[in-house]
Parts: structure tokens; C-alpha cells; sequence
């Protein structure tokens, strides 16, 4: 019985880091639809967030059959709670990268624009941390995670600055103005994709400590 629960644990890890690397796709392809004028739309990031829904699916089915059958305490009952929020806000970041995609067509052709709100570096913080967060996640490395968790708070942070800066400069800059709507939620995605990384980094924290890191997330 103990083989057959640490077989299911084993399978439960390896199905996050399946997300993992899935969203980490996703959130490449956004970043290619907004930042190259190469780009284009096709069905692959729709085929990927359908997977990264399936798994979250089959992730809640296993911790179910796992509870069902082993009644996990302690450290063990600590990874799979935490597992099972894991796997749904890497579930959200998928359905906000596809969001991104979806508004890319509009921001463009306007990369001069892009640069001056370094949108490019934004993506390349953010991609960088879901890949931390993966490494933080599959080796138990909870002093990572605490330094995620202090990574996001500093691009949450600038990405409200850029969006503050933005609309400011809507009423005097004509380019600003085309693409202002979307550029707007874009930075706001990418604030919600960070504020969702902190999440995991925190429940990574909370397997290997035992102890919640409370944040003022939205």
C-alpha cells in the first residue's frame, strides 16, 4: 500500500511539471504575439490550454483517488493540498495567456510604442519566474520560493507603474491612444499572471515549512 501511495505522489508531481512546462509554452507564444511582427495566430495555444484544462482535471481526480484510499497526514497531506491549488493557478495562467494572444493583433504593429513600456522585459521577468517557480516546486526549494514571492511583488509593482504611465500619457501620445485598451489589460494580465506565481510560490513554502506567507493579492 505504501509503494502503490508514493507511485500516486510520484504521478502527481510529474502532472504539475507537465503544467508547468505547457503554461510556460503558452506564456512564450504570448510574448512572441505581442512582441513579434513574425507572429501568427494558430490553433496551438488553444490545443495547449485544452491540455493544461485536461490535466487540471485529471489532477483533481488523482488527489481524490489519493484521499479516497490513503488518508495522507502531515507532509504528505501538505503537498497534495498544495499540489491541487498549484495546479489550478497555473490553470489560470494559461486562460490569461490565451487572453493575451487574443489581444495582441492590436499592440502589434506598434513595437516602438512597446519599448517604451519595456513590455518585452515585463514578459521575459514573468516567463523567467514560472520557470523558477517549476524548479522551486519540483526540488522542494522553499528559499527559491521566498525569493519569488519577493521577484513578484517587484514586477506587480512595476507593472502598475507602467500602467499608471500609460494612462497618463493617453491624452498626448496619438500611437499611445490606438492601443491603449489593449495595452492596458495586457500589463494588467501580466500583473494577474504574477500575482498568480506568487501564489504557488507561497504553496511551495507551505509544503516545505508547514506555514502560510500571506500577501495582498487581488
Amino acid at each position: 500500500m505504501q509503494s502503490y501511495f508514493q507511485d500516486e505522489l510520484a504521478k502527481l508531481k510529474k502532472r504539475i511539471n507537465k503544467m508547468f512546462l505547457l503554461v510556460n509554452n503558452q506564456l512564450e507564444k504570448s510574448y512572441q504575439s505581442v512582441t513579434s511582427q513574425e507572429f501568427e495566430t494558430t490553433d496551438t495555444a488553444t490545443k495547449n490550454e485544452n491540455r493544461i484544462d485536461k490535466l487540471d482535471l485529471k489532477i483533481d481526480k488523482l488527489c481524490q483517488r489519493i484521499f479516497a484510499l490513503a488518508q495522507p497526514v502531515a507532509t504528505d497531506l501538505r503537498f497534495i493540498m498544495s499540489s491541487l491549488r498549484i495546479a489550478n493557478e497555473i490553470e489560470r495562467i494559461g486562460d490569461i495567456a490565451l487572453d493575451i494572444i487574443g489581444r495582441s493583433e492590436t499592440v502589434r504593429p506598434f513595437q516602438d510604442t512597446l519599448e517604451q513600456y519595456n513590455a518585452a522585459e515585463l514578459f521575459q521577468e514573468v516567463i523567467k519566474l514560472i520557470n523558477q517557480s517549476a524548479e522551486a516546486y519540483t526540488n522542494n526549494n522553499n528559499e527559491l520560493a521566498k525569493e519569488i514571492v519577493i521577484s513578484c511583488k517587484k514586477t506587480e509593482e512595476t507593472c502598475k507603474s507602467v500602467f499608471h504611465e500609460i494612462i497618463s500619457h493617453m491624452t498626448v501620445k496619438s500611437d499611445v491612444i490606438l492601443i491603449a485598451t489593449d495595452l492596458i489589460l495586457i500589463i494588467r494580465d501580466l500583473e494577474r499572471i504574477t500575482n498568480h506565481l506568487e501564489n504557488i510560490a507561497e504553496s511551495v513554502v507551505f509544503i516545505v515549512e508547514g506555514k502560510r506567507i500571506r500577501h495582498s493579492g487581488n
